[in-house]
């Protein structure tokens, strides 16, 4: 299994960065990867949605599952299906993929962590993971995590 993650200190409460976070429709707002996304069924726990965006020049999009949510505390999903160019194909390069989002309160405002669990599955996976992956996938955390604190701090 392969994590990454990243943390930012956000000068705001959860209850304000929390509808941003649990909305899947307003993570084009914060999240770089998103263009556009959208509820399919349900709400809380179950909660089927789809996100649209690019990779390596390719349109993308992941349906997802929420698998645990804990409001103004975390949100975690599963990857369901990904699709790349409109073709099944893997979008974070791994047989199975589990990301989420925890707020921790801390006096000031809230440590927000973006993290993505990925269990690559071939050896091509696990080169893709480990060699190419780390850079990009870290910049687009810390470029979402920075959107995110200009939006809820101001």
């Amino acid at each position: 299994m392969k994590t990454f993650q990243r943390t930012r200190h956000i000068a705001a409460s959860p209850e304000v960065i929390w509808p941003l976070v649990d909305d899947v429709t307003r993570w084009p707002e914060w999240f770089v990867e998103a263009e556009r996304a959208e509820i399919l069924s349900g709400d809380g726990i179950g909660r089927k949605q789809r996100m649209f965006g690019h990779a390596r020049g390719h349109a993308t999009e992941i349906d997802s599952v929420v698998i645990e949510r804990e409001p103004e505390r975390l949100l975690r999903w599963r990857h369901e299906q990904e699709r790349v160019d409109g073709k099944v194909g893997s979008v974070v390069f791994a047989k199975e993929a589990t990301a989420e989002v925890t707020i921790a309160p801390d006096g000031t405002g809230a440590l927000v962590t973006y993290r993505l669990m990925a269990e690559p599955g071939t050896l091509v996976n696990t080169f893709m993971l480990t060699v190419l992956a780390p850079g990009p996938i870290g910049r687009s955390f810390e470029a979402s995590l920075a959107r995110l604190a200009k939006i809820t701090e101001s």
